[in-house]
């Protein structure tokens, strides 16, 4: 069975929940954006990375605005489940950006990076490269016409989207755009995203995530 969660911002006591806690072989987690666990190296937080790579179940995310980018760069790229993605230990596994994976029955396309809440006042210089580039955006949509996709995971959602759960969303950025162009594109069955702390069903087919364990039907 498939699970989607929201941002675990290198908690583990997210994945002591019981809904978690209880998955089995077979089963995967998905974490959409801001997984947190990849943050300053060292041994401390290589253990943990490893106690999450040893449950049974996979552990699969995409980045947030959140997160250490030049260390997720360090961990080699594997194939996956049809796709790519970067092997960070055992069973846990970051998905790239505009790869599609078949994970039992269901496929997924993933979508990582997005713009944080507070980009005015963070600091620039960890964050400067948490969206995708445009032009590797751009080589996905070309692609994706057509594609049939039982569920799409992110970070960020889809502008159209962000404005129901955000009356100050703004298209000032381009990746909020270029979800709604993806999301236009695509045989859609559903789409998760993690970045507004929400256990919420916007649409039929939007949903934000956060603290529960989602299973796809």
């Amino acid at each position: 069975m498939l699970y989607l969660t929201g941002d675990t911002h290198g908690d583990y006591r997210r994945f002591e929940r019981k809904e978690i806690r209880h998955l089995k072989q077979g089963d995967v987690l998905v974490v959409c954006g801001d997984f947190g666990f990849v943050w300053e190296g060292g041994k401390k937080e290589e253990k943990l990375l490893q106690k999450i790579g040893k449950r049974k179940h996979h552990t699969l995310f995409v980045p947030g605005a959140n997160e250490n980018y030049d260390l997720l760069r360090q961990y080699p790229e594997v194939g996956y489940a049809g796709g790519r993605a970067r092997q960070i230990s055992g069973n846990l596994y970051q998905l790239l950006t505009g790869e599609t994976y078949r994970l039992g029955e269901k496929t997924l396309l993933a979508f990582g990076g997005g713009e944080a809440l507070d980009c005015d006042i963070v600091d620039r210089t960890l964050y400067e490269d948490q969206l995708p580039k445009k032009e590797e955006l751009d080589a996905v949509l070309a692609r994706l016409e057509g594609q049939r996709v039982d569920c799409v995971v992110s970070y960020e959602p889809p502008y159209s989207i962000a404005a129901f759960l955000d009356l100050e969303a703004k298209p000032d950025g381009y990746y909020g755009l270029y979800l709604d162009q993806v999301q236009k594109r695509l045989q859609l069955g559903q789409w998760f995203f993690g970045k507004y702390h929400l256990d919420k069903r916007v649409t039929p087919r939007f949903m934000a995530v956060y603290e529960k364990a989602v299973p796809l039907r």
